[in-house]
């Protein structure tokens, strides 16, 4: 409570100035710093120590060396895209409206760097169909050639993260012998850099999509020409690195997570993380285009986006399910099954049958009994053979089923498109640093095992439902 009386006296004074350009500066509750939106200076509240820069870029007038470039804006969405001069643009990829305002380029453009196009628009709508027909469910129109001809290559503005995090993890770990437990208190201090975490700068495009076509290869990274530019269009930021310091800041969060879990693999046989609070100092950043097939599907009223990493190939997108198709789908997994169910329940029938007709056919009792006008035995074992698979099939029912209803609703439940994660920590932690990490975990109390745990874990199944697993999988 000291501390923030501290604070609101300091804000107070009107001494709140930023030490690099004198403008105010602001306490972000969220990121636990002073931040100029001016300069894009960090501080430490406590000493005002300068923990870095965040800098908003391009905001000044286009100069002459940018009369190459022009600019279309969506009179729709407000979207604005960069391209030269030779390419023009006819739709907005974001909305679907036609509406775009063509004008010279208004204010400066000049990222740092840029990876270019790797994959083709072809090839982004094979990777994309190749993606999109594993999720079963998706309405045609997501498929159709009409659709896919609207895909658009975008340069996407990416900010890239450089800062040194320092977190404090919380957490319990549990280490098991037969049915007693020991639980831990997991409580660790973490020292690491990130380098290059990218955050797109463009409120067009959902963040979890661009982070589903994560990582880029950033050996790729090339410093920004004019010259990847003819063919494609390129994207203006809309958000700055500044005003996504919580989602910064979560990501950091995440991170320190990732990294007690990955070091207390070998110690504790489940993890659990609790509680994360992290900062973070040293901050920079750059201003980079990545290469992104950017397609939008407008279906019952809503918008969907999807995309395809330009350099990788790798598609993801936030698709409708038809419950139609999905029960449609089910419905012949199920008959499948049950077909699959009849003919192995079958086989045992087969064993106990066919033997027993050879055996009758080769004394040759079937064609006497034939030759005097009557049925041999052959129809009899037959029919035997038929009753035994009946019992088979009609005992099996009562584990088959509960399994092929489970089996049902999981299709159902499963069948729903989710877009991926982004890439874990160890994807852009700086491998060249050191991590530093100080272990100050505890013993907490014994407890046993609960009756109930596990019990859906295989080894406890019988032998027929693991055999069922097995073949209806």
């Amino acid at each position: 409570m000291e501390w923030n009386n501290e604070i609101d006296s300091f804000f107070e004074t009107g001494s709140a100035k930023c030490p690099n350009c004198g403008a105010n500066i602001f306490f972000n509750e969220k990121f636990g710093r002073l931040v100029c939106n001016m300069c894009g200076g960090i501080y430490e509240p406590e000493s005002l120590r300068p923990l870095g820069r965040i800098e908003n870029r391009d905001t000044e007038e286009a100069g002459e060396e940018e009369d190459n470039k022009q600019e279309f804006v969506c009179d729709s969405c407000g979207a604005a895209v960069v391209t030269d001069y030779n390419t023009a643009a006819t739709f907005c990829a974001f909305c679907g409206s036609p509406t775009l305002i063509k004008r010279r380029l208004s204010k400066s453009f000049r990222p740092d760097y840029i990876i270019p196009f790797k994959v083709s628009k072809e090839e982004a709508i094979e990777k994309y169909l190749k993606w999109a027909r594993t999720n079963k469910g998706i309405p045609k129109e997501f498929l159709s050639e009409a659709a896919l001809t609207k895909i658009t290559g975008y340069y996407i503005p990416f900010w890239l993260i450089n800062a040194d995090c320092n977190a404090l993890v919380g957490g319990s770990g549990q280490v098991s012998e037969q049915e007693v437990i020991a639980n831990f208190i997991i409580d660790r201090k973490i020292k690491f850099q990130v380098k290059n975490v990218p955050f797109d700068g463009c409120k067009k495009i959902s963040n979890t999509l661009m982070e589903a076509i994560e990582p880029f290869d950033y050996s790729e990274l090339k410093a920004y020409n004019d010259m990847y530019l003819p063919g494609f269009y390129a994207q203006r930021y809309d958000t700055s690195a500044l005003d996504m310091l919580d989602i910064i800041k979560i990501r950091i969060d995440t991170y320190a997570e990732g990294l007690v879990k990955h070091f207390s693999t070998g110690q504790y046989e489940k993890v659990s993380v609790g509680a994360t609070g992290s900062f973070a100092e040293n901050f920079s950043q750059s201003y980079a285009l990545m290469p992104v097939w950017f397609l939008n599907i407008k279906y019952d009223g809503f918008n969907y986006g999807i995309a395809v990493n330009g350099q990788t190939g790798e598609a993801s997108g936030n698709l409708p399910i038809s419950k139609g198709r999905v029960r449609t789908h089910s419905a012949l997994e199920v008959l499948k099954n049950v077909l699959k169910y009849l003919l192995i329940t079958l086989i045992p029938a087969l064993i106990v049958t066919i033997p027993a007709v050879i055996g009758v056919l080769a004394t040759g009792a079937e064609e006497d009994y034939r030759a005097s006008g009557g049925y041999g035995p052959v129809p009899f074992v037959v029919l035997s053979g038929l009753i035994v698979w009946t019992m088979f099939s009609v005992f099996g029912l009562k584990i088959f089923i509960p399994f092929i209803r489970n089996k049902y609703r999981n299709t159902r439940f499963n069948e729903s498109v989710t877009i991926d994660k982004a890439p874990g920590v160890e994807e852009y932690i700086d491998l060249k640093s050191k991590i530093d990490m100080e272990n100050y975990d505890r013993f907490s109390h014994m407890s046993t095992r609960p009756e109930n745990e596990d019990r859906d874990d295989p080894a406890r199944e019988n032998l027929f439902t693991l055999l069922l697993s097995k073949i209806f999988k």
